[in-house]
């Protein structure tokens, strides 16, 4: 129950007037007052009780859940980041499920509590009542039995392709603690990390989480549960021992039992060059003011595009992309086989985006286009293929899911702010503060292939839902998280239709923001039960029959929890792509240190003896002469320096190096025209 006494502060700088919680908007200046339901993790807080204000603006709501009542200022925050804290930075690309960090409240000498946004508490929604904000979403063990056997397959696919990435940080421990799962919907939940110790002499293995799923067999709906309980037995006896081979099978098994719904996509399209610009740089495919309806394949496709390139160019290198990623996936999705995994689909978007980004390179050669002259552009792609939408992206145009329980933004920007944050080197909210935070590090046309790491993401769809792809002119400024209840939610209720929800955001956009052009798809997925559809447990269960080897399988007899966490073994096709784990160095033996002290100071003294007796009979005649070389293009203002310096470096080494010691030393030097920064 809201606490009657609580008071919100109005974000908005010149205002900052005091508002009754239960308020939607400012009853001064009519600026949107959000509310940030935090969850707290740390020791100290346990002594204070209900309705206490915290460091003079949390009010807590009850059991470690607090309310921000001034959302205006920063969180206080510190570059001295516990480790236990990084690992959530870390973990920055997978927020669909993890909370993120929001800044810490400090109780006392020894009461550091970190706060937690983005956790599974509902939130407050700014059109309709909202009767559970600030609750805990429900534990997996609560819904379980409830839920359908797509829904409860579609939770343990989304466990299992979170082992990975969890264990690299040391927070596999997480996914065997039930009461730490939560779900919002079909979304799976993290309430809190638990990270194990580094020294763990066992750490958690992924025999365990056989184990743990083991429970949830009794209440499991009857179709799965032969399948449950061999998949459970294949985990304890070491036969599945690396994720990827665990996520394989629950592919099947989703493939199989996702042929008991029928799905359908409806997708509507618009483009609007803006109040502000004098023509549009973006682009989308189908066509702008189409709509089209179709089931899972090539007609799902949808494409928007953002150019940059200052001068000219940018509407050009949009529709060229465009352009080449619809041919590339039309011509090898008619040789595509229904039944092939998602890898061979995620490989071929991936080979579409790398198409278009050496399509647009080629042009900026052949033209010898420089500086502001050089063109290129963002990039987000959707494509539905049997029971699941796959994303993929360049850049910060972006894609948001829209379900019943509310809407979540599913891709990353590519710019600095996102970077350092999944670094590990700052809060996102800290990190949006620097210059040029919002500067891209990568977008198509601006380097080689071999130096682009698009995004690939992949959803199980099983129920109503819409995907949103926006460029900026829609997203800045939080636009999307401010409307999407008014302007598309009424879809999932059949009150607004897609083409009038698509111009209906055109509007928003140019009017809330009108700094730049405007691009929207939505795409409407509708699911139903198939009558026609006929699965049964034996043939779930027949999928197990044939364990898929693991994707490394370079050492025989090991499973992947023996590795040591910096030896990929998963493909990425699930998460975001060529994010590599932080290289974990080993201290030199003292004997061996000093051994190398001296042969070095041996070298050394015996090069200036050297050069004290050659110096003097050298002529700068003598010197080699620098060898000419080809400047390297320059990219446009948005695209930042930084990452042209990282890829220059990347070129240079002999063999691949890590990306994140790479980028570390490109951050360090802003870009020298940010663009716009969303307010976040």
């Amino acid at each position: 129950m809201q606490n009657p006494a609580a008071t919100i502060y109005c974000p908005n700088y010149s205002c900052q007037a005091p508002n009754p919680e239960s308020n939607k908007f400012c009853h001064k200046c009519r600026t949107l007052l959000p509310k940030r339901y935090l969850w707290a993790v740390g020791a100290g807080i346990e002594k204070s009780k209900q309705g206490d204000i915290l460091g003079d603006r949390y009010l807590l709501k009850g059991k470690r859940i607090l309310l921000d009542t001034k959302p205006g200022l920063l969180p206080d925050m510190t570059e001295d980041l516990p480790e236990e804290i990084i690992s959530y930075l870390r973990l920055f690309p997978y927020r669909l499920h993890v909370p993120q960090v929001y800044g810490r409240l400090i109780l006392g000498p020894e009461a550091t509590i970190w706060l937690l946004e983005q956790a599974a508490i509902y939130p407050d929604w700014t059109e309709a009542p909202a009767p559970k904000a600030g609750q805990l979403m429900p534990a997996l063990t609560d819904e379980w039995e409830k839920a359908p056997a797509m829904r409860q397959l579609n939770w343990l696919w989304q466990i299992a392709q979170l082992w990975l990435p969890f264990r690299h940080e040391g927070a596999h421990s997480t996914l065997l603690a039930l009461e730490l799962l939560r779900v919002e919907g079909a979304i799976l939940r993290v309430l809190e990390l638990k990270i194990e110790p580094k020294m763990e002499s066992e750490p958690p293995r992924l025999s365990q989480l056989g184990e743990v799923w083991s429970q949830l067999i009794p209440k499991a709906q009857p179709l799965i549960v032969p399948f449950l309980k061999k998949l459970c037995q294949q985990l304890a006896e070491g036969e599945v021992r690396a994720s990827d081979q665990l996520v394989a099978l629950l592919d099947r098994a989703g493939r199989l039992c996702g042929e008991q719904q029928i799905r359908t996509y409806n997708i509507g399209t618009a483009t609007d060059q803006g109040p502000s610009r004098t023509r549009n740089e973006d682009a989308c495919y189908p066509s702008s003011q189409t709509t089209s309806s179709s089931g899972p394949g090539i007609e799902s496709l949808a494409i928007v595009c953002d150019g940059i390139g200052g001068h000219k160019g940018g509407n050009i290198a949009s529709n060229r992309a465009i352009e080449t990623v619809k041919n590339y996936i039309q011509q090898r999705y008619k040789l595509f086989d229904g039944n092939d995994d998602s890898e061979t689909l995620s490989i071929n978007l991936e080979g579409a985006t790398a198409a278009a980004n050496d399509a647009i390179s080629q042009q900026n050669d052949a033209e010898q286009n420089q500086g502001r002259d050089r063109m290129g552009t963002t990039l987000v792609i959707s494509l539905a293929h049997a029971h699941e939408i796959y994303l993929t992206h360049v850049g910060d145009s972006r894609a948001y899911w829209i379900t019943n329980t509310g809407c979540r933004q599913v891709t990353l920007d590519d710019d600095l702010a996102s970077r350092e944050v999944r670094l590990g080197y700052a809060l996102y909210r800290d990190a949006l503060q620097q210059a040029a935070s919002g500067s891209l590090v990568q977008a198509l046309g601006m380097a080689p292939s071999s130096h682009l790491h698009p995004t690939i993401q992949r959803f199980i769809i099983d129920e109503d839902s819409i995907f949103l792809l926006c460029s900026d002119g829609l997203s800045d400024n939080d636009r999307v998280e401010e409307n999407w209840e008014a302007a598309i939610m009424p879809i999932l209720k059949g009150e607004l239709s897609v083409e009038k929800a698509v111009n209906l955001l055109i509007d928003i956009g140019n009017y809330h923001n009108g700094h730049d052009n405007v691009t929207v798809t939505l795409v409407d997925c509708r699911v139903k039960a198939n009558p026609e559809a006929t699965v049964s447990a034996e043939a779930l269960l027949a999928e197990l029959e044939d364990v898929p080897p693991p994707l490394d399988d370079g050492e025989a007899g090991m499973d992947e929890d023996t590795k040591s966490p910096d030896m990929p073994t998963e493909s990425n096709t699930g998460a975001p792509t060529k994010i590599a784990p932080k290289p974990k160095s080993s201290p030199i033996p003292l004997p061996i240190l000093l051994a190398i002290i001296t042969s070095l100071g041996l070298i050394i003294a015996g090069l200036a003896y050297w050069g004290l007796q050659e110096g003097p009979s050298r002529s700068n005649d003598s010197s080699p002469q620098p060898t000419p070389e080809t400047p390297a293009p320059e990219t446009p203002e948005r695209l930042s320096e930084e990452s042209e310096e990282s890829e220059e470096s990347e070129e240079s080494e002999e063999s691949e190096e890590s990306e994140e010691s790479e980028e570390s030393e490109a951050v360090k030097t802003p870009a020298p025209t940010p663009k716009p920064t969303p307010n976040q």
